[in-house]
């Protein structure tokens, strides 16, 4: 049973409130946040003569800027072997970076604060490892952000990106979200 679900009768559905909507070509998720909306497949089956919907994503507020972007990878690159952490926060009128107290390793970082907001986007480097989500990314993503890998291949970063919601994903571009992304990284088109 599909509770707080609409029925798709027309494409402005995509813009409609939080919850299941359902479509001619699949179940759908309807998230929004103050900083971005999104609609992502949740399960595709074929419901005749209702609308088909297509998975989206808007930013509602401006990119992260540069100066951000440059402060993270520059942070990344002091300490290019560890996994890193960063909590990005809107604050209405420009965005907030955290890098918590964290406990490092090559392969995993762990925060040892605790936050009382969830952040909006959640940015974690793979040290020397590629730019992908794993196994241990897809369990731990379970709420509702736009979450980041910023990996290293052949010692260039590369990023990327999805929309994470209670265990649905959509993978973005990148440069979406962060404003002239490709000066510090290369995107990396997950399939």
């Amino acid at each position: 049973m599909l509770l707080n679900h609409s029925i798709v009768r027309s494409k402005s559905a995509q813009n409609s409130s939080p919850g299941y909507l359902w479509a001619g070509n699949g179940i759908f998720r309807s998230v929004n946040r103050t900083e971005f909306n999104a609609t992502i497949a949740h399960k595709l089956v074929t419901t005749p003569g209702l609308l088909e919907l297509d998975p989206g994503f808007k930013l509602l507020v401006p990119k992260v800027p540069q100066d951000k972007v440059k402060d993270i990878t520059l942070r990344i690159n002091q300490h290019p072997n560890l996994e890193q952490l960063f909590y990005l926060y809107w604050r209405g009128t420009a965005w907030e970076v955290l890098c918590p107290e964290q406990e490092c390793t090559p392969t995993s970082c762990i925060s040892l604060e605790q936050h009382p907001e969830p952040a909006a986007i959640e940015i974690h480097s793979h040290g020397s490892m590629g730019a992908f989500f794993s196994a241990t990314d897809n369990q731990e993503e379970n709420g509702c952000r736009i979450s980041t890998v910023i990996g290293r291949s052949k010692d260039r970063l590369e990023i990327v990106s999805r929309v994470c919601a209670h265990g649905l994903f959509l993978n973005v571009a990148s440069d979406q979200i962060y404003q002239n992304i490709n000066t510090y990284c290369r995107h990396v088109i997950p399939f």
